[in-house]
């Protein structure tokens, strides 16, 4: 799937027909715009995106500068209506002024990278959805505007994020949503290891794809590859470069966690709580609710935290997995317990929101009662 700021590198790299690269103010105004939006200055990177779009009313990259900051601003879109409607206009706008500079020149690179972006966004909003069939439309429609993504990483390295996230995805999402299976004919093959191995080069060679490439390699590290540690590395420059960011706060919090760092991980855990958001604190007190299991082996306070989780709400992109791990932690204490009616119901439960690979094979044991 493309996820966000997969615009940013031709701010600087390609040619721009509406003239923004050659303004040095806007060059540096979108700079800072960026890096005030990745620390949540959301004020400030507003009146900079606002800016841009009014002195630049027919180019898309301000409107997916603001939708890409309303979709942490706001986060979950689906909470604020409003807003979410905005966000889609904004997304609709950015791909009817891409797809007209694209129509005036089918080998602007511009062009089909900005048409390739909105329609990535819609994507990944209607796959937050559970929408799959729009998944399928829109991506239908990015497709042939990404294949011209796959063959120019060679001259544009900044590729290297979207067609990354494409040969990894188109493999990996639809072995978790089988239902997408039937319609993955009318797209090229991905590869996973090669997927992988973009990512990773994006992570040294890229400059404003550069945080995308490292979110998602731990995303991908622990999610589909189970190996939090490996994780752990990426997020590690996202929290040292933008310590405000909650997205980074939440991923560092559950990794350390993941990999038995408890003491180092408390610090995040209680920023999460400050948030005063009911989805960082539910993962929160999941990931309480580890450290009193495994560390401190008092299955009694476990059982009270992961309790206390599952009665927050969860979002389906960045704590419905941690959701899981509240129920299979519950199963774990059921089962020891020997309550094989609540084991039994937790259990099943969790299936509803596993999918991390080492979350499924923990699964598959406990369902073997191991």
């Amino acid at each position: 799937m493309i996820r966000v700021a997969l615009l940013l590198f031709l701010f600087i790299s390609l040619r721009l027909p509406a003239q923004i690269l050659q303004d040095p103010l806007a060059k540096s105004q979108i700079t800072q715009g960026l890096t005030n939006l990745y620390q949540y200055d959301f004020k400030e990177s507003s009146a900079i995106f606002n800016s841009l779009k009014a002195k630049y009313p027919r180019h898309p990259a301000p409107y997916l500068l603001l939708a890409m900051q309303w979709e942490q601003q706001y986060f979950p879109l689906k909470d604020h209506p409003a807003h979410s409607r905005n966000y889609l206009a904004h997304l609709e706008k950015a791909y009817e002024l891409a797809q007209e500079l694209y129509d005036k020149d089918e080998n602007d690179l511009e062009a089909s990278f900005f048409c390739t972006a909105s329609l990535g966004f819609l994507a990944a909003y209607e796959a937050d959805e559970q929408n799959f069939m729009k998944v399928v439309s829109y991506a239908k429609k990015a497709y042939s505007f990404l294949k011209i993504g796959l063959k120019n990483t060679d001259k544009q390295p900044e590729f290297l994020y979207s067609t990354g996230m494409y040969n990894y995805y188109s493999v990996a999402y639809p072995d978790l949503h089988p239902v997408l299976k039937p319609f993955m004919f009318l797209f090229q093959d991905g590869n996973k290891r090669m997927g992988l191995t973009q990512l990773e080069a994006g992570t040294r060679k890229t400059t404003f794809v550069k945080n995308e490439c490292l979110f998602y390699m731990g995303y991908v590290q622990n999610k589909y590859e189970g190996n939090p540690l490996r994780a752990l590395a990426y997020n590690q420059i996202l929290s040292d470069n933008f310590p405000n960011n909650h997205w980074y706060l939440l991923q560092r919090a559950e990794l350390l966690t993941l990999t038995g760092k408890f003491e180092e991980a408390e610090p995040f855990i209680e920023k999460m709580e400050a948030l005063k958001t009911p989805y960082y604190t539910g993962a929160a007190y999941t990931l309480r609710g580890m450290r009193e299991e495994v560390e401190r082996k008092d299955l009694n306070k476990a059982e009270f935290w992961y309790t206390k989780s599952i009665a927050f709400p969860f979002e389906e992109r960045l704590t419905k997995d941690i959701r899981g791990l509240a129920y299979l932690g519950l199963a774990r204490i059921a089962y020891r317990e020997r309550k094989p009616h609540l084991f039994r119901k937790y259990l099943h439960t969790s299936a509803d929101f596993i999918e991390y690979k080492n979350s499924l094979i923990e699964y598959k044991r406990l369902s073997h009662g191991k």
